[in-house]
């Protein structure tokens, strides 16, 4: 992108979580007890290979995940990837895209959406109105975030 290598790795927040998680240094308490499924944004997984970190992420507070059909590589796109999200135009296309993610949902049965993506959520609600369903998506670093359990022995000077 730059003409150069970086100095330094670039990484996905779900991939420094998920280091964390291996590592022991983040815990989690309680559980979500909604039904729930993760939309895989198309860069994170397709482009990123972020496809097991938010799984095993997931797995530390959901007691009911459960997967789409096509789930990981082949999830279906929310309808605003390669840009379409920015084309105000584009907005029919869209939500003809976005059929498709809602008859995955339909098929689940699902009480909550967890993504982790910004452009995703806004697509997804968006889909979500035109489609008139209430279902609520969630951020995952946000759910991770709400179970977290406060470690007093690592304090701000610990390495990652």
């Amino acid at each position: 992108m730059i003409g150069r290598a970086f100095k330094f790795q670039v990484q996905h927040i779900l991939e420094v979580l998920d280091k964390f998680r291996r590592e022991g240094l983040i815990k989690t308490e309680g559980w979500e007890e909604a039904r729930l499924t993760f939309h895989d944004p198309c860069q994170l997984v397709r482009r990123g290979g972020v496809v097991r970190q938010p799984r095993d992420l997931l797995n530390m507070v959901a007691k009911n995940f459960v997967e789409m059909s096509d789930a990981g590589m082949m999830n279906w796109c929310c309808g605003g990837g390669g840009g379409l999200s920015a084309i105000e135009e584009a907005e029919e296309l869209r939500i003809k895209v976005f059929k498709h993610k809602k008859d995955q949902l339909d098929e689940l049965k699902v009480e909550t959406l967890v993504t982790a993506c910004a452009n995703c959520r806004n697509i997804i609600e968006e889909g979500f109105e035109a489609y008139q369903m209430t279902l609520p998506v969630v951020g995952l670093t946000e759910m991770i975030a709400d179970h977290l359990v406060v470690d007093t022995k690592i304090s701000a000077n610990t390495p990652v």
